[in-house]
C-alpha cells in the first residue's frame, strides 16, 4: 500500500519480536527513516492513514505537540496568528505537513534540483534525510537542552550560536536541526530570510495561543497546563550584526514564562557581542574543510537520492571532484560546498573557477543595462548579508525590473538570485554572499563593463563594493518608514568603522564610508536615534584609534565634535521600544566628551574649554549609570570618570579610587562581564596606581585620622607585596592581603563610607562565602545609598533575607524586584553562593517541606513551612508525578533565580 510519504510492508509474524525483526530489516533494505508498528485492523489503518495525510493539504496547521509524557499530539492551530501582526509573515512554522517521514524515492526531480539550489525551497528533502549528517553532536546539545527546559524550570532560556563560513551550509545545517527537533514534539519557528528586529510580544502572544488552545482540547490534561519548550532559529541574514538584540528577545520571553530554546548562524569571526554575553553557547563551527574519507562518504550518501532520477555520479567523477576541490593544488576549499551544488546539478564542469563561470553566465545572458544594475546591486547587499528591497530596484522604462528579473530568474541558475517576500515587502538576495563577491570581482577587471556600469574610479574590488553600497546608500526610497531598518544597517554595520568591535570592511575608505553615510536621505537621517548614534560610534572610534587612521588633531577634533552633535540630536528624538536607549547613547556621550577633551589637551586648549568638556563628561556618565549601574559598560564608563578625577584633584584620589576598586571588582564577579574583564582590570590596575603614587611613604601602621588615611591603609595592605596588577580580579590577590584589607575597612572612621562598605561586602563574600549574617548587614547598611546600592545588590540582599529566616521581608523584596523587572532592563544574575537555601551556618543544601496550593492563574505553587509558610512555585513533573493535587506535600530544596525562590526535587543538582 502507498501514499506520498508512507511505505507499508505486510508480513505475517508469530509475535512482537519476529515483528521487530523484520522491520529493521525492511528498514535496511529501503532506508527508511521511521517505521511504526501499528496493531490494528486494515480498514481502519486505512481510514486513519488517508485522514492524516489529508492533514495540512486542506490548507490547516496541524502542529506537532508533546506533552509532558512524552506523548506526540496533534493541535489545530488554523486562524491562531493575529491577521494584524502576522507573526507567520515574519516565520516559518513547521506543522505536521512537513514532519511526514519520506524515502530517498519518494523525491521527485524538482526536489532534488531545489535543495542543491536553494534549501530553503521545501521540507521535502529534511524529511527524506537528504542533508548529510555534519557536527552529529550539535543535533543531541539541542536536544538535551530542550530536555532540560522540558523538565526543570530554568529562569534562562538557552542561545546557542552556529559560526559558519560564508557558503559552508549553514542554511541547510539549521534546518535540519529545526526539523529533527520538531519531529519531537518540540514547536519550532523559523525566521525569514529578511532582516528584522525580533519582537517577543508578537512571538509569546502567538505562544500562549497555541498552548491555550491545547489545554482547552485536552492534551496534556493529566499534567495540567504543561507547555512544551519551542525552538526558534535565526539564519544569518535574519539578524545581520544584531546578536545582541536576542538577549533582550530571549529575556523578554523569560519574563512572559515562555521557554524556548534560540538558535542562530553568524559568521566564523564571532561578532563582539557574542563576546560580551555570557548566555552565548556554541553549538557548531561550519567550514568549507572537508576530509577526503567524509567527502567520499558524503559521495554514497547523495548518490541514494539522485539514483532514481539518473544524476548519479560515477566514483571516477566524484574522485575528480574531490582532487579538484579538496587536495588540487591552489583550489583549496574556500567554496567546496557552493562548488558541490553547482556540480551535482551538471551546471559546473570544475574546468574553469566558478567566478569566472558564474560571470560568464552574468556577462553572456545579462544584457539589459537596467538588469545589470540590478543584480550588481543585488550582489553588493547579499555580500553584507542584506537582501534588496524590490521598491529600490532601479527603475524601467519598458517593464518593470522584478518582473525582468523573474523573466530571466530561471535561465540564470549560475548567479542563485532568490526573490522573498515578508509580512511587508518582496526583496531579491542571491542565495550565497560569496556569489555576490565573485560576481563583483570579476566585474572589476573587466574594465569595460566596468566603466559601462559607472563604476570605473573603483581601485580594487572591495572598492567597487563600497561604491556600489553607496549608491544604493543615496536612493531616496530608503527613506520610507517600513525601510527603516534596512536604511539603518548602513550605519549599525554596513558602513560602520568600529575596527575594535568587528565592523572594519571599509576602514581603508572611511572618509568615503562618512560621506556615504551624510548622503543618505534626510528625512531618515535627522530622525533614526540608531542612525545617528552608529555614525558618531565610527567617528569617535576612528578619532580615537591613533595607530590605525593618521589623521591630525584638528581632523580629530572635528570627527569627535560632530559625534557629539549627532548623539545629542538623537537624545533629542524621542525613543521607542526597539530604539537606542538613551543608557547606550549617553555612555557614548561621555566617551565622546573624553576623548575631546583628550584631543583638546594635545591641541593645547585653554583649560576652561577642557574642564568644560570633562564636566560635561561627568555628567552624561552619571545619568547613564543612574540608568544602569550593572550594566559592564557602564561601570567601565563611569570607573573612568572617577579616574579622570582622582588624577586631577589629590583630594579625591583616595574615595575616587576605592569607588573605582568596588565597581570594578563587583562587575568581575559577574558572568555578563567576561568579555570586558581585560578592560575592567586596567581600570582597577589604574586605580591602585593613582592611589599608591599618592600615598608615597604613608606609614599604614600609623593611626589614620581622616577617611583618605583609612582608605589608604586599606588598599596598600591589599596591593601589599604584589608587583603587578594587570590583568588581577580581587579574588588573585592573596588571601592574607584580603583578610588584612577587611580589617583596616572595618575601622570605625569608614563606618558610613559607603564605598569602604562596599568593598567590605565583596571581600566577605569572597573570604567568607556562607556568612550570610555579615553580609545581609553590609547591604542593609548600604541600602540608603542610592549611588552605590545597584539592582544587583538588591537582588542579593532579597536572597539573604530567605537565608536569614526573614522570609516574609524577602518575599515582599522580591515582589517588588518583579516588578521592577518589567519596567526596567537590568543585567543582574544570582551568584552561585546564593543559587540554594541552605542550612544555617552550614553549606549545605537547606531539605524542606512543601504544601501544594489551591492556584488558578497557570503557575503551581506550594507553602514551605521552613520558609514560614511563604509561597514558591514549581513544575510537577520535575517531581515525576502525573498528578500533584492540593494539600499533598512535598519534599525538596529551594534555589534562587532573578524572579525568586523555586521549589526543586531532591534529585536537583
Amino acid at each position: 500500500m502507498w501514499a506520498e510519504g508512507f511505505r507499508s510492508f505486510t508480513t505475517v509474524v508469530s509475535d512482537a519480536s519476529d515483528a521487530t525483526d523484520k522491520a529493521a530489516a525492511w528498514r535496511a533494505e529501503t532506508g527508511a527513516r521511521t517505521i511504526s508498528l501499528v496493531t490494528t485492523a486494515a480498514g481502519a489503518f486505512v481510514d486513519d492513514l488517508v485522514r492524516r495525510y489529508m492533514e495540512g493539504r486542506d490548507e490547516r496547521q496541524i502542529l506537532r505537540l508533546r506533552d509532558a509524557t512524552e506523548t506526540l499530539h496533534r493541535l489545530d492551530v488554523t486562524g491562531l496568528d493575529d491577521p494584524e501582526h502576522p507573526l507567520l509573515g515574519r516565520y516559518e512554522l513547521l506543522t505536521e505537513e512537513h514532519l511526514i517521514p519520506l524515502l530517498p524515492d519518494d523525491l521527485r526531480v524538482e526536489d532534488v534540483e531545489g535543495f542543491f539550489k536553494d534549501p530553503r525551497s521545501s521540507w521535502r528533502p529534511f524529511a527524506a534525510g537528504m542533508p548529510w549528517p555534519r557536527e552529529p553532536d550539535a543535533l543531541n546539545i539541542l536536544k538535551r537542552a530542550l530536555r532540560k527546559l522540558d523538565r526543570e524550570a530554568g529562569e534562562s532560556n538557552p542561545l546557542f550560536y552556529v559560526s559558519a563560513e560564508s557558503g559552508a551550509g549553514a542554511t541547510t545545517f539549521i534546518r535540519n536541526l529545526a526539523w529533527e527537533t520538531a519531529s519531537e514534539g518540540y514547536p519550532t519557528l523559523l525566521a525569514a530570510a529578511a532582516p528584522f528586529t525580533p519582537s517577543s510580544v508578537e512571538v509569546t502572544s502567538y505562544m500562549s495561543r497555541c498552548m491555550e488552545t491545547a489545554t482547552k482540547t485536552g492534551i496534556g490534561a493529566d499534567t495540567r497546563l504543561y507547555q512544551a519548550p519551542w525552538l526558534i532559529v535565526f539564519d544569518r541574514t535574519a539578524l545581520n550584526g544584531h546578536e545582541d538584540d536576542l538577549i533582550h528577545f530571549s529575556r523578554e520571553l523569560e519574563k512572559s514564562g515562555r521557554r524556548a530554546c534560540i538558535v542562530f548562524v553568524t559568521d566564523s569571526v564571532l561578532p563582539i557581542a557574542i563576546y560580551e554575553g555570557s548566555r552565548f553557547k556554541r553549538l557548531a563551527v561550519l567550514t568549507h574543510q572537508v576530509s577526503k574519507p567524509d567527502a567520499v562518504e558524503l559521495g554514497r550518501h547523495l548518490n541514494r537520492y539522485l539514483l532514481k532520477h539518473g544524476t548519479v555520479r560515477s566514483e571516477a567523477e566524484w574522485n575528480n571532484f574531490l582532487q579538484r576541490s579538496i587536495v588540487g593544488p591552489g583550489n583549496g576549499y574556500a567554496a567546496f560546498w557552493i562548488a558541490l551544488s553547482f556540480w551535482l546539478r551538471r551546471l559546473f564542469d570544475m574546468e574553469e573557477t566558478i567566478q569566472s563561470w558564474l560571470y560568464y553566465q552574468f556577462h553572456e545572458k545579462v544584457t539589459d543595462p537596467v538588469l545589470r544594475h540590478a543584480i550588481i546591486d543585488i550582489a553588493a547587499m547579499s555580500t553584507v548579508h542584506r537582501p534588496l528591497p524590490e521598491v529600490l530596484l532601479p527603475a524601467s522604462h519598458d517593464w518593470p525590473t522584478a518582473d525582468k528579473l523573474c523573466d530571466i530568474q530561471s535561465g540564470l541558475g549560475a548567479l542563485g538570485i532568490v526573490r522573498g517576500i515578508d509580512s511587508t515587502q518582496r526583496y531579491w538576495a542571491l542565495i550565497h554572499d560569496l556569489l555576490g563577491r565573485f560576481l563583483l570581482t570579476a566585474l572589476f577587471y573587466d574594465r569595460p563593463a566596468l566603466e559601462a556600469a559607472g563604476f570605473g574610479e573603483a581601485t580594487n574590488p572591495e572598492h567597487l563594493r563600497l561604491l556600489v553600497l553607496k549608491r544604493i546608500a543615496r536612493l531616496p526610497g530608503l527613506a520610507h518608514r517600513g525601510l527603516r531598518e534596512v536604511a539603518e544597517a548602513f550605519a549599525t554595520s554596513i558602513f560602520k568603522i568600529d575596527p575594535s568591535h568587528g565592523h572594519a570592511l571599509f576602514a581603508p575608505y572611511w572618509r568615503e564610508a562618512l560621506v556615504a553615510l551624510d548622503e543618505m536621505p534626510r528625512a531618515f537621517r535627522t530622525t533614526s536615534r540608531a542612525f545617528l548614534h552608529h555614525a558618531a560610534i565610527s567617528r569617535r572610534r576612528i578619532a580615537k584609534d591613533k595607530s590605525a587612521f593618521d589623521i591630525s588633531d584638528d581632523e580629530r577634533a572635528e570627527l569627535l565634535s560632530r559625534a557629539i552633535s549627532d548623539i545629542e540630536t538623537a537624545l533629542s528624538i524621542t525613543g521607542d521600544a526597539d530604539g537606542e536607549s538613551d543608557m547606550n547613547l549617553l555612555n557614548s556621550l561621555a566617551h565622546a566628551y573624553h576623548d575631546l577633551a583628550e584631543v583638546e589637551v594635545q591641541r593645547r586648549a585653554k583649560q576652561e574649554r577642557i574642564q568644560d568638556l570633562q564636566t560635561k563628561a561627568r555628567d552624561a556618565t552619571r545619568r547613564a549609570y543612574r540608568l544602569s549601574p550593572d550594566n559592564s559598560f557602564v561601570v567601565e564608563t563611569y570607573a573612568r570618570d572617577l579616574l579622570t578625577g582622582a588624577r586631577s584633584d589629590p583630594t579625591a584620589t583616595a574615595g575616587n579610587a576605592i569607588e573605582v576598586l568596588g565597581l570594578v571588582y563587583a562587575a568581575m564577579q559577574r558572568g555578563a562581564a567576561e568579555a570586558r574583564r581585560f578592560a575592567l582590570g586596567r581600570l582597577a590596575e589604574a586605580a591602585l596606581d593613582v592611589l599608591l603614587e599618592v600615598a608615597g611613604e604613608f606609614d599604614e601602621r600609623s593611626n589614620p585620622q581622616t577617611e583618605s588615611d583609612a582608605i589608604i591603609v586599606a588598599l596598600k595592605s591589599l596591593a601589599e607585596g604584589v608587583r603587578r596588577f594587570e590583568g588581577m580580579e580581587l579574588n588573585d590577590y592573596p588571601a592574607t592581603n584580603r583578610i588584612r584589607a577587611a580589617e583596616h575597612l572595618a575601622n570605625p572612621i569608614l563606618r558610613s563610607n559607603a564605598q569602604a562598605v562596599r568593598l567590605q561586602y565583596l571581600l566577605c563574600c569572597m573570604d567568607r562565602p556562607q556568612d550570610f549574617a555579615q553580609q545581609l548587614e553590609f547591604l542593609e547598611s548600604l541600602k540608603g545609598s542610592s549611588s552605590t546600592f545597584t539592582p544587583q545588590m538588591d537582588l542579593e540582599l532579597a536572597v539573604l533575607l530567605h537565608q536569614r529566616d526573614r522570609h516574609h521581608e524577602a518575599a515582599r523584596k522580591f515582589h517588588e524586584l518583579r516588578q521592577r523587572w518589567q519596567r526596567e532592563e537590568h543585567f543582574v544574575e544570582v551568584p552561585e553562593r546564593l543559587k540554594w537555601l541552605r542550612v544555617r551556618d552550614r553549606d549545605d543544601r537547606r531539605q524542606v517541606r512543601a504544601r501544594i496550593s489551591q492556584t488558578g492563574d497557570g503557575r503551581h505553587r506550594a507553602r514551605v513551612s521552613e520558609m514560614q509558610g511563604v509561597e514558591v512555585t514549581f513544575r510537577p513533573q520535575e517531581f515525576g508525578r502525573e498528578k500533584l493535587r492540593p494539600g499533598m506535600v512535598i519534599n525538596g530544596y529551594i534555589s534562587f533565580g532573578h524572579n525568586g525562590p523555586f521549589l526543586r526535587p531532591l534529585t536537583a543538582n
